[in-house]
């Protein structure tokens, strides 16, 4: 009787856009991806605000999901990029293109819609997190605009004094209620 050779796990072949090992499920671009969408997900959670997110297929509204408060939900587009600086010398703001269907669909909506730009201060994805024996730091910063009023405007222009913080989901959760009080 033959003994059964022990099979070997299907390795993926590297994807396109993958700078590591073909042992890895995401690309860069996913990883990169995944990690804003945590990076927020751990602000909302630090500030006691739920956050739903929007299947990564049904986001027809360029929506990543919500964030409850509670009166209403707002809604959160979330971009991730190791394209700028999180602060130094350079510019005051981060830039964005808007595409059509992201701006129609913003402008329609009747609850604030808010973008969220995570920046990265490095493109390595092995860099984002440093872990030491104290804990562990992110080497990340977010910041915000409202866009659900944004209009024809070709991008979405972040200013970086208007960072993610606590405090701003106070914020928010102040502009939503107002949607709801009479004028």
């Amino acid at each position: 009787m033959d003994t059964p050779k022990p099979s070997r796990a299907d390795i993926p072949t590297p994807r396109p856009d993958d700078t590591h090992a073909a042992v890895t499920v995401l690309g860069d671009k996913a990883c990169k991806a995944r990690f804003g969408v945590s990076y927020v997900r751990a602000i909302f959670s630090q500030a006691g605000f739920p956050f739903k997110e929007t299947s990564p297929d049904e986001d027809a509204m360029a929506i990543d999901g919500d964030v409850d408060f509670l009166a209403a939900p707002a809604r959160i587009q979330i971009k991730c990029s190791s394209q700028f600086k999180i602060s130094g010398r350079g510019p005051t703001t981060a830039t964005w293109p808007a595409e059509v269907h992201w701006r129609d669909r913003w402008t329609k909506c009747k609850i604030p819609v808010y973008f969220i730009l995570v920046i990265l201060e490095h493109d390595d994805r092995h860099q984002w997190i440093d872990h030491h024996p104290d804990g562990a730091d992110q080497q990340a910063a977010a910041f915000w605009v409202r866009v659900d009023s944004i209009g024809q405007t070709e991008n979405v222009v972040v200013p970086k004094k208007q960072r993610l913080t606590i405090a701003t989901l106070n914020q928010w959760a102040e502009e939503v209620e107002e949607c709801f009080s009479p004028k």
